[in-house]
């Protein structure tokens, strides 16, 4: 008998071929802004992940039905964005031609601008975060955590894309944004959870989706270990009212990011638990 625990999320020990999910770190913060650290962040998940209960009593879902695989960290280049851009569409490419739903582990919110150009341009690209994200560049970035939604938008088409949970923008990104007819609905319009599930639920129906979490999206209150923390945002629970929006769509991607665990020892709990009850919840659909 070998009592050992393996470094991957939630235990899981199958293979790709065998895995309905794959799940891959990014560990790369080379554009951070304020709190720098979220390339800490994906082992910080696992072990997190690691001691969660395998069945969710308020899903009433066995997690262990969840075929999960961990394929560790993608080696990143922190020197290179366009290096590590390749190395991140290369696996998330390998991971679809084994017919797996990839699962991140970020990482910035840059990460899921280089994932997305492994997806076919008609995929709707959902991301949930505190800022728009829209500048064309950031301090002569194009590739900054602050342009991730531009540069998605670049790659599925404007009319492609919706943020939720808006709160921050710079007045340049926000004039961009609407002349460009980007969907995206600011956090005084997330207040009623029932009309915002029901939106959602519209934005997402018949849609292969790839859902993207920044962490900041959440109250500083409950996701204290985040790279730039806004005011107000979204309580663990409220994400958990409007989540039955994923059941309309096919999951073809998702991501969690921003996550900075010197900062919060909880933050990557919820981080964990959030992508069990995304995968619960859309399996039950």
């Amino acid at each position: 008998m070998i009592y050992s625990l393996p470094s991957t999320f939630g235990r899981r020990e199958l293979s790709v071929e065998e895995a309905s999910y794959v799940v891959a770190g990014v560990p790369f913060d080379s554009s951070e802004s304020y709190r720098s650290g979220s390339r800490e962040a994906p082992q910080a998940i696992r072990e997190a992940s690691r001691e969660i209960e395998d069945y969710d009593m308020l899903e009433d879902f066995d997690l262990l039905e969840l075929a999960i695989a961990d394929i560790g960290d993608i080696e990143v280049s922190f020197g290179s964005n366009q290096e590590t851009r390749k190395r991140v569409v290369e696996t998330v490419r390998f991971i679809l031609d084994n017919n797996a739903v990839p699962v991140l582990l970020g990482g910035e919110h840059t990460i899921s601008a280089f994932a997305i150009e492994a997806f076919p341009k008609d995929t709707l690209f959902l991301s949930f975060d505190a800022h728009l994200d829209f500048r064309e560049d950031y301090l002569n970035n194009r590739y900054s955590h602050a342009c991730v939604l531009r540069r998605a938008a670049e790659h599925v088409g404007y009319e492609n894309v919706v943020a939720v949970g808006v709160r921050s923008a710079c007045k340049e990104e926000l004039e961009d944004a609407r002349r460009f007819e980007v969907s995206f609905i600011p956090f005084d319009e997330c207040y009623d959870l029932e009309a915002l599930e029901t939106r959602l639920m519209k934005a997402v129906k018949g849609r292969n989706i790839y859902l993207s979490i920044d962490m900041d999206v959440f109250d500083p209150k409950d996701a204290r270990g985040v790279g730039n923390p806004e005011p107000l945002g979204f309580f663990f629970f409220d994400f958990l009212k409007i989540l039955d929006f994923i059941k309309g769509a096919t999951l073809a991607g998702l991501d969690v990011t921003e996550v900075v665990p010197r900062y919060d020892a909880y933050t990557p709990v919820l981080a964990a638990k959030l992508i069990f009850k995304v995968l619960a919840r859309y399996e039950k659909k």
